[in-house]
């Protein structure tokens, strides 16, 4: 802020008025002078003087010095200059010097009490002013944090809404499960109601068989008599071996009836306790995977991928997959991160077996699993979030089909990989296996 300083201009025009009065009052003076200083009598000059120290007394008080120093050092100066004169006995001139130097003492006290005001008027300014910045700072960090309390308003709603999508999502899965179990359900009764009609129709083929063996035991008894009857001569003998031949050839067919049956009864069986036991063990392994806890993170389906990086992702899938394919460890193997996390899950006996391996771990145990020979069944992608994942289903024949009514086994390895982009690279973060042993194909 300007101070308020009196101007020259000012400064002449007052020293000017103080100057004429001054002039006014010196020929008064000499009117009544007489003596040693020619027309001026000494204490008229002294009290003048005098009047002049306590003028510049009166400025410095003010602080005159430092605030008007042109006319207080003016008034100083013209102080000496008037004791000067009076004691080169110029009473004249002593006057005038000391008129002069009351003048300028207080020009010097009026100004260093304008001054004074003017800066103190100047520091309440300036204090307002601090204030009025303080003000605006505390409205622009106040605005600054309502800014921020509204972005993380919105950033809230949009996670609710993400939150509120998952859980639609969710249920819908739920819908689809109840659905999914309900047609099973109606699957398992209609497999327990087959099973039912097959055990009843095994009962009566056994009754039939029973039936068949009675008819062949009243044949061969037949048949003993009529070699009785054929050790006699005559016509009689010639009737009993015609008698005994008929028996013979219907026993024949009766046992050729009875084989049929037989086999066809044990087929039944056969293929009731396998269906048996195939209900039993998906009955088994429903109900246990339904109680454990997913081992894939949620998917959404959606992704925040480009189309570029998707294609990338999915290249660099495939040459992992061809690595395996060609028995090429070294490569398939350089497709892992050093912090990637599997999940290995074995189902042996409709129960599971969950185990997480580390880098190490997981190297060693694919070199093993290298080892046999594997045929792939399908594979498959999809993208979720920052990540690619591929989709890998193995197999081994590990018991054959000792015969046609016999079911082979095989070892089934399902490979689930997440892959993420790290620099120019596709690093593989996360698997998960699960290897179903000892099961038919599906």
């Amino acid at each position: 802020m300007k101070q308020f300083i009196a101007s020259p201009q000012k400064y002449n025009f007052a020293l000017g008025r103080i100057l004429m009065i001054g002039l006014l009052l010196v020929p008064l003076a000499l009117a009544g002078c007489s003596g040693k200083l020619g027309k001026v009598e000494p204490p008229v000059v002294d009290t003048a003087i005098a009047d002049a120290e306590t003028a510049i007394a009166a400025a410095k008080a003010v602080d005159a010095p430092s605030l008007a120093p042109e006319a207080f050092e003016a008034a100083k100066s013209n102080l000496e200059a008037a004791k000067t004169a009076l004691e080169e006995k110029r009473g004249s001139d002593a006057l005038q010097l000391a008129y002069q130097a009351i003048a300028d003492a207080k020009l010097a006290r009026k100004s260093a009490i304008n001054i004074a005001k003017n800066s103190e008027l100047n520091a309440a300014i300036l204090q307002k002013e601090a204030k009025a910045e303080a003000l605006r700072n505390e409205l622009r960090d106040k605005e600054s944090a309502l800014k921020h309390t509204q972005s993380e308003m919105q950033a809230a709603r949009g996670e609710e809404a993400q939150l509120k999508q998952t859980v639609r999502d969710l249920q819908k899965r739920n819908r689809e499960l109840k659905v999914t179990r309900e047609n099973y359900n109606k699957q398992v009764d209609e497999l327990i109601k087959t099973v039912e009609e097959m055990q009843t129709h095994g009962r009566q083929v056994e009754t039939e068989i029973r039936n068949y063996g009675k008819e062949i035991s009243a044949l061969r008894r037949k048949l003993e008599v009529a070699d009785k009857i054929v050790k006699e001569e005559g016509y009689q003998k010639r009737a009993a071996i015609a008698e005994a031949e008929s028996l013979r050839k219907q026993m024949r067919e009766q046992a050729e009836i009875y084989t049929k049956k037989l086999a066809a009864a044990t087929q039944q069986n056969v293929g009731a306790k396998h269906e048996e036991f195939l209900k039993q063990q998906a009955q088994q392994a429903r109900a246990y995977v339904d109680s454990q806890a997913p081992l894939s993170p949620t998917k959404t389906g959606r992704t925040a991928l480009s189309t570029t990086q998707i294609s990338a992702g999915k290249a660099a899938l495939s040459n992992w997959e061809n690595a395996w394919q060609s028995n090429n460890l070294n490569v398939h193997l350089a497709y892992y991160g050093p912090n990637v996390v599997a999940d290995k899950v074995v189902i042996r006996e409709s129960k599971e077996h969950r185990s997480k391996i580390d880098r190490q771990q997981l190297e060693s145990e694919l070199r093993q699993m290298s080892a046999h020979a594997w045929t792939k069944v399908k594979t498959d992608t999809e993208a979720e979030s920052e990540s690619v994942i591929g989709i890998q289903q193995l197999s081994r024949l590990v018991a054959p089909a000792a015969d046609e009514d016999a079911t082979a086994l095989y070892n089934i390895w399902i490979r689930e990989v997440w892959m993420h982009q790290v620099g120019n690279d596709w690093k593989i973060h996360h698997e998960i296996w699960k290897i179903f042993e000892n099961v038919p194909d599906f």
